[in-house]
């Protein structure tokens, strides 16, 4: 039993680390170069994000769902903010390298809860886990591209834009897009759904191949198991989950929507912090070394929580 449930995992997160040795192989071949590499971080977040957004809220709730979702959001919800709290002290005593400290907040707060979150999830608990996946997607979803793009340019964004300028970011109308369509009844007919999933699924391969780009271009001899990385994977994997973990509990969160929060709280750092740093200017290294190191060790980490912890 410990060793299929441990194998299951393992594969699920076996996947993702394939898909950035695919990046990194393609640019040591020369197929992606700078160009090529703003194209793809162009093309998340104005296309694909924007459409696995608002085709996953369409196709996985109903208008019931939508109404009550607030009950369910309220847990994660609190978890990510009081995260960003803690990442912000750590940060502040960790005194991190310029162009990291909005990241290491955003880590410590923030995880792939979609990319990973859910071929892990359904690998472990099947498909029935999909609902409570996205409920955990939507509220770490919100926060990522508010307060976590925010921390992560670090004042960087362009002047003229304040902070409510946050709640306007492509990924976001596809969150707006997806639960008005809901509430009011114009969910789009078949072709324009199905275009809406082919152009989501790309998010996944192409923000693992960039990472992969940023590895190769950074040099991945170079990796090397500095303070700031040694403090971010603390972040991620202990203070996060010490946070999230008992928030859970304290909400009445049980059963199978435990178990999918539980495993969502240990997931690796978010694949589009590397985009969200490389477009406003930060430290994308730091964010692409820290997404490929998370996700090495959740290799290890995610089939022990579900294991031990669940």
């Amino acid at each position: 039993m410990f060793g299929t449930e441990f194998f299951a995992a393992f594969s699920a997160v076996l996947t993702v680390v394939l898909l950035i040795a695919s990046g990194y192989l393609l640019s040591m071949r020369g197929k992606i170069t700078q160009e090529v590499s703003s194209f793809i971080t162009w093309i998340v977040v104005n296309i694909s994000l924007p459409c696995v957004t608002a085709s996953t809220i369409i196709s996985s709730f109903d208008k019931s769902e939508v109404l009550s979702m607030p009950i369910f959001l309220a847990a994660p919800l609190v978890s990510v903010a009081l995260g960003y709290v803690a990442g912000y002290v750590v940060a502040k005593l960790a005194r991190p390298k310029e162009g990291r400290f909005g990241q290491m907040v955003a880590l410590t707060a923030q995880n792939n809860t979609i990319f990973m979150g859910l071929p892990v999830n359904i690998a472990m608990f099947g498909e029935a886990s999909v609902p409570f996946v996205l409920y955990y997607y939507i509220a770490n979803t919100l926060f990522f591209w508010t307060l976590g793009v925010y921390a992560i340019s670090e004042g960087k964004r362009k002047k003229g834009k304040n902070i409510f300028g946050i709640f306007v970011t492509p990924p976001m109308f596809g969150v707006y897009f997806g639960i008005l369509g809901l509430l009011f009844g114009l969910v789009p007919p078949k072709p324009v759904m199905d275009t809406l999933k082919y152009l989501g699924s790309l998010t996944t391969p192409l923000s693992m191949i960039f990472i992969g780009h940023v590895l190769f271009r950074s040099g991945l001899s170079k990796i090397r198991l500095e303070k700031d990385v040694i403090v971010g994977i603390i972040c991620r994997f202990a203070i996060g989950p010490a946070i999230a973990v008992p928030i859970f509990i304290a909400f009445g969160v049980k059963g199978l929507m435990l178990s999918v929060f539980v495993v969502q709280a240990f997931m690796p750092v978010m694949a589009n912090s590397a985009i969200v740093a490389e477009q406003y200017g930060s430290d994308s290294r730091y964010a692409a070394v820290m997404t490929s190191v998370t996700t090495l060790v959740s290799l290890l980490i995610l089939p022990l929580v579900k294991v031990f912890l669940i």
